[in-house]
């Protein structure tokens, strides 16, 4: 049989809430109650109702009061639950309920009002009242049940707060303030259990006076009679505290004589803390304020339970959604540097034909203007080539620059240096004082390029000074946190809100008006990530920045060079080139022709295999990116038919591409477009090998 039932009928203006909160607060009572709603039909009741009850419980659901009375009191019943009728709460009636065998109960009730409308009343029976209660004068009776009343009221309130609200400071204030007025002590403490170092603090009071000193307390679990009670799991009541051997004086407080209450905070198996109540004087506690306390501390203990969750929850929230952000930044830079990619791979072969083309004419010109205008031609070229490498810093992927075993530390000194113009003197003649502080403690290594790592920090440290325009301190630092070297670079200017810090490392996103690009920290952000490390960034607005960059420990294994190639150019050789763009193609034929070479021209893949058993090259120079047979595929097969075969392999991607995995895949070197005949020259001559390497006519 349930003690308390939530029917499937019309709420008759009852907030569903509100039923929620009710049932628990009367089940925890231990005399005969129920609820009836607006209508006056019967929606909760209690296990104690439920026991004198002749029928089922559940057959009054829904039922209204004047169907379960006598017909000769349901006049009775009506009048006194009116709608409009005022008066009726602690009203004491005389019923006889057939459903409870047909005794003779008495009755009082408890008007209830929710969001100014009256959503029902409490009854409250007693089955086979003592003559000395019902002789008892009126007034009394009114009076202990409207302390009834307050009882509940207060009960409830802490469960609607206890729901409503999952900041743990206002829950415990509430608990708190209706402890104290409902169970009329003089204090009332909240002490949580530190498991850490198994100490009780205080997190709420509520005192007439000397809270500061209430607040500063601790006590040991064990320790006072609230540490008792946090051990043993048990309330206590101490009437005359200061007798108790186990008292323990609040620090700065006068000696008085004093009552205590301590219930414990109940987890399952486990004591979250104490409740301690506290009357000065000589105001005892009875076995009924310690039964109400406990009610009390179940609300406390559920809303603190709830309150840690709700922080569990919430963390692991804003970790998953930093981690979010993380994906997404990488992603959106991914997807950047695919698109930056293909359209460097298709600027680089326009730029192999006209460089190509212009350094063709310059060799075979002696006109003095145009030389001069070829060479303009030719430097637009190479300027136009440096700009793709820059858009191709977004693809985060480049292998052109070599790594060595590197000390940071010597870096940072260096871009210390390289800036301190931006930082002291021109600081100084603008009258601003930018204070530098340097705390290298780092002592590992790393694999990186010193030159690259030089631009990350030094970007990351003018930026730092224009983000104090009126001054301030600059903090460079290194150390070695467990697998990682991290160089944190702090300023104390005027910070970044969520949105700027959320889109740092977008390229072309400056707060710079004039001068800047938004291309630093976005090159910044693919130079570490190609170091296998990641950038972090905090900041607040008006409280300065501090970027963090994780780099991994390590060295470079294997560091000796072979010995260097000779530069002298094979003469004469036979050379296959393949590509399917018919400009580069005919270029580099032609620049490989007028250096006395064989060259056999090949557009696209499959050209290239037919003519391979025909003209059996010593040197294939063969495109990466085309349609069906790419550059591998290339590669694959020349290396299966002709083993002595060089494979030059000349692209757009150059500088993505890791030549020891190119090398695994057959290809001897990588020809980045877009080209010069300097560069092609610097190819050949790395062809050292005997001619009948390469000969297998």
């Amino acid at each position: 049989m349930p003690s308390h039932s939530h029917p499937p009928f019309p709420s008759s203006g009852v907030e569903r809430p509100l039923v929620e909160h009710l049932g628990p607060v009367l089940e925890a009572m231990p005399i005969p109650m129920l609820f009836v709603d607006a209508s006056r039909r019967v929606r909760l009741w209690n296990r104690t109702l439920a026991l004198l009850l002749d029928r089922p419980a559940e057959s009054i659901a829904g039922r209204t009061l004047e169907d379960l009375v006598d017909p000769r009191d349901r006049a009775g019943v009506i009048e006194t639950l009116e709608p409009g009728r005022s008066g009726r709460t602690g009203q004491v009636s005389r019923l006889t309920l057939p459903a409870c065998s047909g005794q003779e109960m008495m009755v009082t009730w408890l008007e209830l009002v929710d969001n100014d409308q009256i959503a029902g009343w409490l009854v409250r029976l007693w089955s086979n009242p003592p003559t000395a209660r019902l002789e008892r004068p009126l007034q009394d009776m009114l009076y202990h049940e409207k302390a009834l009343r307050d009882k509940l009221t207060a009960l409830l309130t802490v469960s609607q707060t206890v729901v409503q609200s999952l900041d743990l400071g206002t829950i415990l204030a509430t608990i708190t303030q209706q402890v104290r007025a409902v169970i009329q002590v003089d204090e009332c403490t909240v002490f949580m259990l530190d498991e850490r170092d198994q100490m009780l603090k205080p997190v709420a009071c509520d005192v007439k006076s000397f809270r500061e000193e209430v607040m500063g307390m601790t006590l040991k679990v064990g320790e006072g009679i609230t540490g008792t009670v946090a051990l043993t799991g048990k309330g206590e009541i101490v009437n005359v505290a200061e007798s108790d051997p186990r008292a323990v004086q609040v620090p700065g407080t006068p000696e008085e004589q004093a009552a205590l209450l301590c219930v414990p905070l109940p987890a399952r198996e486990r004591v979250l803390g104490v409740l301690t109540l506290a009357r000065i004087g000589t105001r005892f506690f009875v076995q009924e304020d310690l039964e109400l306390a406990t009610l009390f501390a179940a609300q406390c203990s559920t809303a603190i339970t709830n309150a840690r969750m709700y922080e569990q929850v919430k963390q692991a929230y804003d970790e998953l959604r930093e981690a979010q952000a993380q994906l997404v930044q990488s992603a959106k830079l991914t997807a950047l540097g695919e698109m930056a990619g293909g359209v460097a791979h298709d600027f680089n072969n326009i730029l192999s034909a006209i460089l190509g083309r212009t350094q063709l004419l310059q060799r075979g010109s002696t006109d003095p203007e145009m030389l001069r205008q070829l060479r303009i031609i030719e430097q637009a070229a190479l300027d136009g080539a440096m700009t793709v490498r820059r858009v191709q810093e977004f693809t985060r992927v480049r292998h052109d620059e070599r790594f060595e075993t590197l000390d940071v530390n010597p870096v940072l000194l260096g871009v210390v240096e390289l800036t301190r113009s931006a930082w002291q003197t021109r600081a100084k003649e603008r009258g601003i004082p930018i204070e530098a502080r340097l705390d290298l403690r780092s002592r590992g290594t790393i694999a990186g390029n010193p030159s690259e790592l030089r631009e990350v920090f030094t970007n990351m440290v003018l930026n730092a000074v224009d983000a104090m325009p009126a001054g301030g301190r600059l903090s460079i630092s290194s150390e070695d946190v467990d697998s990682e070297l991290l160089v944190r670079i702090r300023d104390t200017g005027t910070g970044m809100d969520a949105r700027t810090k959320a889109r740092v490392f977008d390229p072309f996103f400056t707060t710079k008006p004039v001068q800047g690009t938004g291309l630093g920290l976005s090159v910044a952000y693919g130079i570490v990530t190609r170091h296998h490390g990641h950038i972090t960034v905090e900041s607040e607005v008006g409280a300065g920045t501090e970027f963090t960059v994780h780099l991994p420990r390590g060295q470079v294994e294997g560091t000796a060079q072979s010995s260097p190639r000779s530069q002298v150019t094979p003469a004469a050789l036979r050379i296959l080139v393949v590509d399917d763009e018919q400009a580069v193609l005919d270029v580099l034929v032609d620049m490989l022709a007028a250096r006395g070479h064989q060259v056999e021209p090949a557009l696209g893949g499959e050209a290239a295999i037919a003519a391979l058993a025909k003209v059996r090259p010593q040197v294939v120079f063969s495109d990466l990116g085309m349609p069906g047979l790419n550059g591998w595929d290339i590669a694959q097969r020349v290396k299966a038919d002709l083993p002595g075969t060089t494979v030059v392999l000349v692209t757009g991607w150059g500088v993505q591409l890791d030549e020891a995995s190119a090398q695994r895949r057959g290809v001897d070197h990588i020809l980045p477009k877009p080209f010069s005949i300097e560069d092609i020259e610097r190819v050949l001559g790395q062809l050292t090998a005997a001619p009948d390497r390469r000969a297998v006519a």
